[in-house]
């Protein structure tokens, strides 16, 4: 909470201050760093606004009825109805939930449009918008909610596609180098822990997806920090080849908007992608190629390009 951008890049390839003009017109050539408050305090003001307001819009009512409209873990008490979600959407979609109810009250379930195999208590339930449960004064139920959702592709502007799963994004993470920018401004010092910081790139960003590859998707947990990039809590392997893609013009730390040639100069690597908040440099737009070792335009396997 240290560390937070002002603007950021869906390709986002390195975060260093600009040297000269600004990529971001209104915002000045630090908007993208990380720190206290780069570009503009605003951020920092309303930081903890955000998952308070979230968990608010959680559950919601409608004269007798109880709708469950956001599937975050959360608890209600509204004096003579209790419920209890416990869950670690959105990194699964797995949902327990405790009513307790002194009075007759209906209890809806919002279910998302990518859901699919519903099932209820272990039964199989036909996919609709919302289900809709009965509860009785004085009862106690435990609801069991499971849906699965399919690894796809979505087109992008550009003839670029991005992978989701579900509600999220997930983009090819950049290793990185972080340094401090330790300095003073307005006659306040930003030292450590509220100075800002660079990230420095140290692995190839310039790649395109394979076309036909599978997309296999892994749990591996959720911890104490839930977009951690060191331990995301779920991770989708796929294999990307590489291209020679270009930087923006006047640019040397952003990528072009698009490739300059999407002809792949590498064999299929096997790479791992991250959900989009756990990658702080990260490339999440790409082309699609084909994964066949004959377009490898002339160069050898392996052979690096920018």
């Amino acid at each position: 909470m240290w560390a937070h951008q002002y603007v950021q890049m869906s390709n986002q390839i390195a975060c260093r201050k600009f040297p000269g003009k600004s990529l971001f017109r209104t915002n000045g050539s630090e908007a993208h760093l990380f720190g206290l408050e780069p570009n503009y305090g605003c951020c920092t003001a309303n930081f903890g606004q955000g998952w308070p307001k979230l968990a608010l819009s959680a559950f919601m009512y409608r004269d007798n009825t109880i709708i469950n409209g956001i599937p975050v873990p959360s608890e209600l008490q509204t004096g003579d109805v209790h419920i209890v979600l416990k869950t670690d959407y959105p990194f699964e979609n797995r949902f327990t939930y405790i009513v307790e109810a002194k009075r007759d009250v209906t209890f809806v379930i919002r279910i998302p449009a990518f859901a699919e195999n519903l099932t209820v208590n272990g039964t199989a339930r036909e996919k609709s918008g919302t289900l809709c449960f009965e509860i009785g004064a004085g009862a106690r139920e435990q609801i069991e909610l499971r849906y699965d959702a399919v690894v796809r592709m979505c087109q992008r502007p550009y003839d670029l596609q991005s992978v989701v799963w579900g509600p999220l994004v997930f983009s090819l993470p950049i290793e990185y180098e972080k340094v401090k920018r330790e300095y003073e401004k307005d006659g306040v010092k930003r030292e450590f822990p509220y100075c800002d910081y660079e990230y420095i790139p140290l692995s190839d960003w310039n790649y395109a997806y394979c076309a036909g590859e599978p997309m296999a998707r892994e749990f591996r947990g959720v911890g104490s920090i839930p977009f951690s990039s060191d331990h995301p809590p779920v991770v989708i392997q796929t294999r990307a080849r590489r291209i020679h893609w270009g930087l923006e013009d006047g640019y040397e730390t952003v990528c072009a908007k698009t490739p300059c040639d999407a002809t792949p100069v590498s064999a299929p690597e096997e790479v791992v992608l991250y959900p989009y908040g756990c990658a702080k440099l990260r490339m999440t737009e790409l082309p699609l190629v084909g994964n066949s070792d004959e377009s490898l335009c002339g160069k050898p396997t392996g052979a690096a390009d920018d």
